[in-house]
């Protein structure tokens, strides 16, 4: 399982600086350049067909919008 603070660092690395970014867009820059493993794409519920890791995700980016690290549009876009 990838842990939150791997994801963060992918998100980091990753997205524009100063440009805001869909929640879509961030998934598919995770998706292709985390090591995501075999529990990372296990149902985040029962009778969910969303994998854990695009719940992480969004741990991640509510995490980091309380901490001030990124701004949230209210409309699924994040400006790091």
């Amino acid at each position: 399982m990838t842990r939150l603070p791997e994801i963060w660092s992918c998100i980091i690395r990753n997205a524009p600086k100063s440009y805001w970014i869909t929640l879509e867009e961030i998934y598919k820059l995770v998706e292709s350049n985390a090591n995501l493993d075999v529990e990372d794409f296990e149902p985040q519920a029962p009778l969910s067909i969303i994998p854990k890791w695009k719940r992480n995700v969004r741990n991640v980016l509510q995490y980091r919008k309380k901490t001030g690290e990124i701004k949230w549009d209210g409309n699924a876009k994040y400006l790091l």
